[in-house]
């Protein structure tokens, strides 16, 4: 089994202050927090505890005590709808099974795939995000982003970070040396910028985070196919299941779930799903 590493505590609290005219203002508080769930359904009273990749940007990535990124917005939300504290900790996707299956952990997102091996060990409590291999690029001289289909793509310079999933793509089906690696995602994001490459393919997600930093960047079509990106549970955890599906529902219904995708990725582009032959 994988090590699964203890992360901080992340406890959600709302500060109140109350204004007492000529005494100042009272000393913020925390507010009481109402448990909506409870053991054998969590494993610690008062606390969700959340396994994400908290090396997976920008999903989950280190800032100054805790953590910051997609997934702990997402996690934070949900555990504030049960009434409870957030506990993050580091589960690697290939310790999903054996984190949730010792009860390490209550869930986890980590930007989880939903396919087959995934569910093989886990159950899923919905999905939050399509994500997939994606072709982002600059927009013209008209301020435009160019349509882009994958048969265009073998006349074009192609960047991408070295030894990704589209990296090894290129490699078997376009041929060895056909893509330009780069150490990193962003880097190559910098060829294109700089006239070296034409465009980008990366995963959508990872993509959409960079290209806020890069203006006229953008999605200029899909390079393969996409998968939802959904919240595991332990296999047969039916009433857990069902009360984190509830509750990620919810967050869609009222648009916190967009709000938090929008913050990340920016306007992220609707991915489509391989369908089941």
């Amino acid at each position: 089994m994988s090590t699964v590493r203890r992360g901080a505590v992340v406890v959600l609290a709302i500060l109140l202050v109350v204004a007492l005219g000529a005494c100042g203002k009272k000393e913020a508080e925390a507010p009481k927090l109402d448990p909506k769930i409870a053991p054998p359904l969590i494993g610690e009273a008062g606390t969700l505890r959340v396994g994400l990749d908290t090396d997976y940007v920008p999903f989950c990535g280190p800032v100054k005590d805790g953590y910051a990124g997609l997934d702990v917005d997402l996690s934070a939300a949900i555990a504030e709808r049960l009434g409870l504290k957030l506990e993050i900790i580091d589960v690697k996707p290939d310790a999903v099974g054996s984190a949730l299956d010792s009860g390490t952990v209550d869930i986890v997102l980590g930007g989880t795939p939903m396919n087959a091996a995934a569910l093989a060990s886990a159950s899923t409590a919905g999905s939050y995000l399509v994500d997939g291999p994606a072709i982002y690029t600059i927009e013209t001289s008209e301020s435009v982003v160019p349509t882009i289909t994958v048969s265009q793509l073998s006349g074009l310079r192609v960047a991408v970070q070295n030894e990704s999933s589209s990296y090894w793509t290129f490699e078997f089906d376009y041929g060895e040396g056909f893509a330009i690696p780069y150490a990193t995602l962003r880097e190559a994001f910098e060829a294109v910028k700089a006239g070296q490459a034409d465009v980008v393919v990366g995963d959508a997600a990872v993509c959409a985070y960079i290209a806020r930093d890069f203006p006229g960047f953008g999605f200029a079509g899909q390079f393969g196919p996409a998968q939802p990106i959904g919240i595991a549970v332990k296999k047969d955890a039916v009433d857990l299941e069902q009360q984190i599906r509830a509750t990620l529902d919810a967050i869609s219904a009222d648009g916190v779930l967009g709000s938090i995708t929008k913050k990340w990725l920016g306007t992220f582009p609707t991915l489509q799903v391989e369908q089941a032959p």
